[in-house]
């Protein structure tokens, strides 16, 4: 191509398009801007957001991506006529410009003086000079000349420092041929308009001394420190304090630019970039790694610095490096390795061995032909050297290893996107997103401290933001950029359904950064990427995955692993994969985009086939005595659910996708499915009953049992009818789960459901116990047990028994309860059962401690303490610590009584088991009121009276108002003790509870008592 190209793309002035030198009309203005913003970026993709923002910025019209596409077609078109050298590419949610870079004049230029730099650096200043000749004949006047928009003024400045370098350059060659006296006048003008660049100050000091002024080379000198001194604050830089010294030595004039890049000179090649906010932690593995004493055997230090897209690597490395400097005074040099770079690819190990070669001073002409030759230069080069080498953006170990110096005094220091193995001596880092504190110092520090005062809004935004580094300084310096704009401004804009889109600034677009890991990954990679995004939680495993994909498990696993590899995906723990917020985002927009909707709905069928499948499965092994609903109500399902080894397995199984299987069920009903809503629900009521989940339980049973309903299936509505009370009671929803328990046992009963009846009866037992009506609780009891007999399920019969068992304790039928727990006992040890073996024994402990046994009692609690903290869950831990509490009697071991109460207590507030935490806090001032403490002791019946009110537990009421009027008693509030007695008595008299009624009718005659005059006794009964 000649120096004035006769077609192609031309932006370096107003923008066209040639061919073969004719002018093709490019339209309107906006049809323009997108040949322009496309070919800025020409070979790689361009986001379709930031299409939209770089032609409208932040007021697009109301179809922005109609217009983007009609655009593009009507470019398509001109670039037809041109022939084939251009095309128009479009995929992943993007456009790409597909276009030898040498037919844009901007990316023609760019080679031109690459080409030009290489040239000079050979010797050859000549050539040089006349490859820079052609690089400035390409640019025409203003770039991009004439088009509006934020995004346009940006690309013209940043093209217009581009523009400086290259004169730069150009100026630096001539001074180097010691054309002082002509460089002059153009040199002395420059230095006026650029008054503290101190390569500029350096090169007209040269042309100054070279023209035989001296005097004027040093007082330019002193001109530019002062200005740096009054302006930034510091002083010259170590090359101007160098050109300084040698003028005063009076150096030959040609010396002065000679060398610079020598032996003798430590290359600083670290880009600029911004001082690094937060990562403390980070640093200090980073700096300890690479301390000179702490280096292995081999020589050398390596440490890897991996993350996702965004997540500040490179900061990172390049503040590491710095902070690093003083240990290692042979260079810091810098390589982007291209790992991840768009339209490029990655640099070879010849390449960049060439490049760190040439930073350290070796001439063009002295470097080897062959890889084997550039390594064993570059070895020997740092065989003696300590410096920092810093591999940024590498591709992969394979293109890293090459570089490492080997047996050196060197650190290197390597960031990827890929987790690295196979290095030797190489440490790891993975880096995540910023903790709070620091993401919210870095979006502060660039939108200024006065626009950002209020702390919740900027919190806010970093939430948006995920904490994503990238994405904070994006916004930030859009937030810069719009000075009308406040943070609550800020936080509708990227409040917006479309969030990822708002995420930009100028030409900087959050996708384009996702994007280069996407395209890096292969197509079975891609799909399974786009799929994942459709999962319904926040973290899945292997198996859902293949599910979601409709692969084989191997394939899957292997396929999550590379994208784990190359932080696509994150493993928050063992065998769990999650996306990073951001990127699930951009996957699902990926999939809306590039998969057909049957594709994305099938996937979506076979994850909930395989969510309630395995639910099923799972919940089979937990509570293998659970009744199932027949199978031809499941969906279709071929992914395999996992094999567990044991019901342990199975249940850890329910936890960790415990969300996932919550958000599928309100997935499939708010889609109208709710067959499968319904199945889950059911599938999951005896986990949500074990770990005390009642709220949720009973939105999901409620479901459940209308869809039943109307579909007419009179089994299945029995059913989650029966779930429904039994969560109902568990929220302490009393009177709601009466109806349903009723209405439970009508429609079992109807549908001929003897499992169902049988289970309808037992939580109406349940909830009777739970209100404290005893008897009631006994007749349902029995009825339960004599279906169970007919049965003759020895489990069931066990269940029902151990159940009666209770309800006779509390009916103060001891010898009756004792032998009927005992019998439930011994059929659990014949089934296996050692869960409801350690059930019947608590009951039997409280036997024991009814009739004074107490000793008895202990020994019981305290075993079963002890399996509850290795087998149980929360809620079984908390109780099995209540019972051994309620077991000691004795008033020196008050302070381990009330331990144990308030670990339970956390526990049941935490689970909002609320019957339990009321009973709770009336032993707590049972404590209190034993220890004295009748103060205390009157606070935590007020609490539990308060709960068993809001709940209907009228058992608890009652005992919590008998506390109250004791502690009330004891402080001298007869009157208050009075009115809380008498509220006790009628419930415990409504409630047919002797116990509690001889309880409360002894206080009443203690008051009156005390009344008299006789106050020893008052209280002995609490």
């Amino acid at each position: 191509m000649g120096a004035t190209m006769a077609s192609g793309i031309f932006i370096l002035g107003p923008v066209e398009l040639r061919c073969a030198g004719r002018r093709e009309p490019v339209g309107t203005g906006r049809e323009s801007l997108t040949l322009a913003a496309l070919a800025v970026d020409a070979g790689r993709p361009v986001p379709l957001e930031g299409l939209v923002h770089r032609l409208w910025g932040d007021e697009p019209p109301g179809r922005p991506r109609t217009s983007v596409h009609a655009y593009v077609a009507r470019l398509r078109k001109r670039l037809a006529r041109c022939g084939d050298t251009a095309h128009l590419v479009h995929q992943a949610h993007s456009y790409t410009l597909d276009v030898d870079p040498d037919a844009v004049d901007l990316h023609f230029f760019s080679r031109l003086t690459a080409e030009a730099r290489a040239l000079a650096d050979e010797g050859a200043a000549e050539r040089a000079l006349g490859v820079m000749d052609r690089a400035a004949g390409l640019w025409r006047g203003e770039p991009l000349a004439g088009l509006p928009g934020l995004w346009a003024a940006v690309v013209r400045r940043n093209l217009a420092a581009k523009r400086f370098a290259a004169d730069m350059a150009r100026l630096g060659t001539e001074l180097r041929l010691g054309r002082y006296a002509q460089l002059l006048p153009d040199l002395t003008t420059l230095a006026d308009q650029h008054p503290t660049d101190e390569t500029l100050a350096g090169y007209l000091m040269v042309a100054q001394y070279g023209c035989h002024r001296q005097a004027d080379a040093l007082r330019t000198y002193d001109a530019v420190r002062h200005r740096l001194s009054a302006e930034l604050g510091t002083g010259p830089g170590e090359s101007l304090a160098r050109l300084h010294r040698l003028v005063l030595e009076q150096v030959p004039a040609g010396e002065l630019l000679a060398g610079t890049a020598g032996r003798g000179t430590a290359p600083r090649t670290l880009p600029a970039q911004a001082s690094l906010v937060g990562r403390e932690q980070e640093m200090a593995r980073l700096l300890a790694g690479a301390q000179r004493g702490a280096r292995p055997p081999d020589g050398g230090t390596v440490q890897i610095v991996t993350g996702g897209p965004g997540v500040g690597k490179s900061t990172l490395v390049g503040a590491a490096a710095r902070r690093l400097a003083p240990h290692y005074p042979a260079g810091q040099v810098h390589v982007d390795l291209r790992g991840y770079s768009p339209g490029l690819p990655p640099l070879t190990p010849e390449a960049a061995l060439t490049s760190l070669l040439r930073d350290f001073g070796v001439p063009a002409g002295n470097l080897p032909a062959d890889l084997p030759g550039l390594l064993g230069a570059w070895r020997t080069l740092l065989a003696d050297r300590a410096a920092v080498i810093v591999l940024d953006d590498a591709a992969d170990a394979k293109q890293v290893r090459p570089l490492l110096p080997g047996d050196s005094p060197s650190a290197v220091l390597v960031t990827s996107r890929h987790r690295l193995t196979g290095l030797p001596g190489a440490r790891s880092l993975d880096l995540d997103d910023l903790p709070m504190d620091s993401a919210i110092a870095l979006f502060r520090r660039i939108a200024g401290e006065e626009r950002t005062r209020n702390l919740p809004e900027v919190r806010r935004i970093t939430e948006i933001c995920t904490r994503l580094p990238l994405a904070l300084e994006i916004v930030a310096g859009r937030f810069v950029s719009r000075p009308s704009w406040t943070t609550g401004h800020l936080i509708g804009q990227l409040d917006r359904e479309h969030r990822l889109g708002e995420i930009r600034n100028g030409s900087m677009e959050i996708t384009a950064t996702f994007a280069m890991s996407v395209n890096a990954l292969d197509r079975d990679q891609r799909r399974a990427f786009r799929l994942l995004s459709l999962h319904v939680g926040g973290t899945f495993g292997a198996h859902a995955a293949a599910a979601l994909t409709g692969r084989a498990f191997d394939s899957t696993e292997r396929i999550l692993e590379e994208l784990l590899y190359a932080h696509i995906i994150r493993e928050p723990e063992a065998d769990r994969y999650a996306f990073h917020d951001l990127l699930r985002e951009y996957a699902k927009d990926l999939a809306t985009d590039e998969d057909q909707i049957e594709e994305r709905d099938a996937a979506r069928a076979r994850l909930m086939g395989f969510y309630v499948r395995s639910c099923e499965l799972a919940a089979s092994m937990v509570y293998p005595h659970r009744g199932r609903l027949a199978s031809d109500r499941r969906p279709e399902c071929d992914a395999s659910p996992p094999p567990w080894n044991d019901a342990d397995h199975a249940r850890r199984w329910l936890h960790d996708e415990y969300e996932a299987l919550i958000e599928a069920e309100r997935v499939a009903r708010s889609a109208g499915d709710g067959q499968t809503a319904a199945l889950l629900s059911h599938a999951l009521a005896p986990f949500f009953q074990e770990e005390s989940l009642f709220a949720t339980a009973c939105t999901l049973h409620e479901a459940a049992a209308e869809h039943w309903r109307r579909t007419g299936d009179r089994a299945a509505e029995g059913a989650a009818l029966v779930d429904l009370a039994n969560a109902q009671t568990g929220a302490g929803r009393y009177d709601e789960a009466h109806t349903s328990g009723l209405r439970a046992l009508a429609t079992a009963r109807a549908a001929h459901s003897r499992q169902t009846v049988a289970e309808g009866l037992r939580t109406l037992s349940i909830l009777a116990w739970n209100r404290g009506r005893h008897a009631e609780a006994k007749r349902w009891a029995e009825e339960t047990l004599a279906l169970r007999r007919e049965d003759g399920d020895l489990w069931q019969i066990s269940r029902a028994l151990n159940n009666l068992g209770i309800f006779h304790l509390y009916l103060g039928n001891y010898e009756a309860s004792y032998r009927i727990l005992g019998e439930a006992l011994e059929g659990f040890r014949e089934t296996g059962d050692a869960k409801e073996m350690n059930r019947a024994l608590v009951n039997l402990a409280n036997v024991h401690m009814e009739t004074g046994d107490h000793a008895s009692a202990r020994r019981i609690l305290e075993g079963r303490l002890d399996y509850a903290l290795k087998r149980g869950n929360d809620a079984e831990r908390a109780i099995a610590r209540v019972n051994l509490a309620d077991a000691m009697t004795g008033r020196e071991e008050a302070g381990e009584r009330l331990a144990l109460y308030g670990e339970g207590l956390k526990t049941f507030l935490r689970l909002d088991d609320k019957r339990n935490a009321s009973i709770t806090l009336h032993d707590i001032g049972l404590v209190h009121q034993q220890a004295g403490r009748h103060t205390e002791a009157l606070e935590s019946h007020r609490r539990s009276l308060a709960i068993s009110v809001a709940i209907g537990a009228r058992l608890e009421e009652c005992r919590a108002l008998w506390g109250c009027g004791v502690a009330e008693s004891r402080l001298g509030d007869a009157e208050a003790a009075s009115r809380d007695f008498d509220k006790a008595m009628a419930i415990a008299e409504s409630l047919g509870s002797e116990d509690d009624v001889a309880r409360v009718r002894a206080s009443l005659a203690e008051l009156r008592a005390a009344r008299e005059g006789d106050t020893d006794s008052l209280g002995e009964s609490a």
